[in-house]
């Protein structure tokens, strides 16, 4: 493995845009995301700071899109909270949808495809630097215990998980890690939009609020074991 090309995930996003565009299907919109985060990670074992900006600005762009397409998959939903997450969706998307015609996204994905291979040998030293964020969001998580420093794991999770796929390493407990805690956020922006249909004067069962905070209490207690079981797991 002396270079790695990022043209897969190129292609990638490239598949994906156009279903992000239309709307029907939500891995379009999760797919776009994935492709760009994972180009970002290849951006920084390459020690590139170039297009960082670009690419984190399709991710926001994307963002409510895709924890609204999430939340109105689940199950149990109350039919005016679902109505109200339609609603905020047809919004978002009117929002984002644009963006997918703009010149900076076709500046971007032009600039991607002229960037040299990445040299295998030279990133290889940089992976360190995914791990030790981590470890400093696993001392924040562990100090503070809360919602918001767990999220911040989670993504120096991600971003470690990327960087050892590019260099063809194994991640399996890092992405085992990346599923239990995809959990608990799931249910934590599922709160997070409840309160925001709460404040537009919207109402819900109090046993769907009871059973949502039962379901991040437990999904919270299996994040904290599956930590303990596979943190030393991780190189």
């Amino acid at each position: 493995m002396a270079t790695i090309g990022l043209e897969r995930w190129l292609q990638h996003l490239l598949e994906h845009l156009p279903i992000a565009r239309e709307g029907q299907n939500p891995e379009g919109v999760h797919q776009v995301r994935v492709a760009v985060r994972r180009l970002r990670v290849w951006l920084r074992l390459a020690g590139m700071r170039v297009l960082e900006d670009d690419l984190a600005w399709l991710v926001r762009a994307a963002g409510e899109v895709r924890d609204l397409e999430v939340l109105l998959q689940h199950p149990t939903l109350p039919k005016a909270f679902r109505r109200w997450a339609e609603t905020r969706l047809a919004q978002a998307r009117a929002a984002f949808v644009p963006l997918l015609e703009a010149p900076r996204l076709s500046g971007l994905i032009q600039a991607l495809s002229n960037l040299p291979p990445l040299d295998a040998q030279t990133a290889l030293p940089r992976l360190e630097r995914f791990l030790l964020q981590v470890r400093r969001r696993e001392e924040e998580w562990q100090r503070e215990g809360d919602l918001e420093h767990l999220h911040a794991l989670r993504r120096a999770l991600r971003r470690l998980r990327y960087a050892r796929e590019w260099l063809e390493l194994n991640s399996q407990a890092i992405k085992t890690l990346q599923e239990v805690f995809g959990q608990a956020g799931d249910l934590s922006f599922t709160r997070r939009y409840l309160a925001a249909f709460e404040a537009d004067g919207g109402r819900v069962p109090l046993t769907f609020k009871k059973q949502l905070e039962a379901d991040l209490a437990a999904a919270l207690e299996a994040a904290r074991e599956a930590w303990k079981t596979h943190r030393g797991n991780l190189k």
